[in-house]
């Protein structure tokens, strides 16, 4: 009989414990500000008022959150938008002549106490026919080199993948090796360490290791080729094995970046309630990149090599080794030409791209060479115009010219 009612008086004895010493605070201590919604009576107690009036309607519920009862700068949020222009020939058809809404990412930033912060950043695609989650993490800073990141990851796998905005590149499309072999975007839920490290004055060391779901079967199943991307979007890890993925750079002084990265994991479902199933088979992807700065010139590009375990059904179909890479120039001039426009700069730019879908045969390739131009009225504002030659050679190998024309326009807000 005690045991029975033992919990009941425990909870009566917490109740009356914490309405004796409860005054109007909030979870952590803080006073509540009384902020409620429409509908709902707010009202200040004088010191003298013992009654509970300026209380949330329900503790914990919608008046009750710390974006409401904390106002005052805790979060920030803003995005960016971009849209363009596409006129594209292939083998001398016009393939599309087109407005396309490409993107409306929205950022959210909220510092939660001076070590935690959480950020998210949400993306609509081409008037919402996709909504994507591209990340949505809590860091916990320990210290400048070594802090805690946990949720949904940017993956740290080249440069571009976390530096892909497109209000901040000077191109209107992505390289082609950061989109068919890397891919960006590549968002993964996991959890891991990173931080930066300063060995001289001049220098700086970063580094990014997570833990993450990683790639699922989608590589080599509905395609009939090696396709990477496909894998891509594994909510849940499907075969129990968490992947790793990493970045380290080193800027020996201002202007100057290398870094090196990798991902490495299995892909496919092995064991099922602890009883092999199939073969381990594991997705391999390293890449390197770099940055130079100088003057009014930028010189930037990426390497990525990928091998991916082929299962015995598809081996001599498939791919099993793909690679990519991609080397830019930029050239800034006329800064404030216009007078109105002080902070206006003009950008020519020159990138070849080139990728290989299956690296052990002749041909299954694309390559590229984009020319553009883009004014910047200001640094968060940007109109592009690129003119693109490309080939795609298939694995006969029979090779089909393109060229197109496109024009863009982004903007950070």
């Amino acid at each position: 009989m005690i045991l029975r009612i033992l919990p009941t008086l425990l909870l009566c004895v917490v109740v009356a414990l914490a309405g004796a010493g409860e005054s109007a605070t909030g979870p952590a201590g803080e006073p509540r500000s009384g902020a409620t919604p429409s509908g709902e009576t707010a009202m200040t107690p004088d010191s003298s008022d013992t009654s509970r009036r300026g209380e949330p309607l329900v503790s914990g519920g919608y008046s009750d959150k710390p974006f409401i009862t904390r106002l005052g700068g805790r979060t920030a949020v803003g995005g960016y938008a971009e849209a363009e222009f596409r006129y594209e020939r292939e083998g001398g058809i016009t393939e599309e002549v087109t407005f396309v809404p490409r993107r409306f990412n929205i950022f959210t930033h909220s510092v939660v106490s001076d070590r935690v912060t959480i950020g998210a950043e949400i993306e609509f695609e081409e008037m919402g026919e996709e909504i994507k989650l591209e990340s949505a993490t809590i860091d916990f800073m320990v210290h400048e080199a070594l802090s805690f990141r946990g949720g949904v990851l940017l993956s740290p796998l080249g440069k571009f993948n976390l530096a892909h905005d497109a209000p901040f590149n000077d191109l209107v499309e992505r390289p082609l090796v950061s989109t068919d072999i890397i891919p960006t975007t590549l968002s993964e839920p996991g959890m891991g360490l990173f931080g930066a490290l300063y060995p001289s004055r001049s220098s700086r060391l970063t580094y990014e290791l997570y833990a993450v779901n990683g790639f699922n079967e989608g590589i080599v199943e509905g395609s009939d080729r090696t396709t990477i991307p496909n894998g891509r979007g594994t909510i849940e890890d499907n075969n129990n094995r968490p992947s790793a993925v990493g970045r380290i750079a080193l800027s020996p002084r201002e202007g100057i970046e290398l870094g090196g990265s990798f991902h490495v994991g299995p892909y496919n479902i092995f064991e099922q309630d602890g009883l092999k199933v199939a073969g381990r088979h594991n997705l391999s992807i390293f890449a390197l990149d770099y940055e130079f700065r100088r003057g009014r010139l930028e010189f930037q590009g990426e390497y990525a090599r990928a091998h991916v375990d082929i299962p015995p059904p598809f081996a001599g179909l498939f791919a099993r080794r793909q690679q990519g890479i991609y080397a830019q120039v930029n050239g800034h001039f006329w800064k404030g030409l216009f007078p109105a426009l002080p902070h206006s700069i003009f950008t020519a730019t020159l990138r070849y791209d080139q990728v290989d879908f299956d690296s052990d045969l002749k041909g299954d390739s694309q390559r590229k060479v984009t020319v553009g131009l883009n004014f910047r009225p200001t640094e968060d504002t940007v109109f592009k115009l690129n003119y693109v030659r490309s080939r795609v050679t298939d694995v006969v190998p029979i090779s089909v010219p393109g060229a197109s024309i496109l024009f863009g326009v982004a903007t950070y807000f």
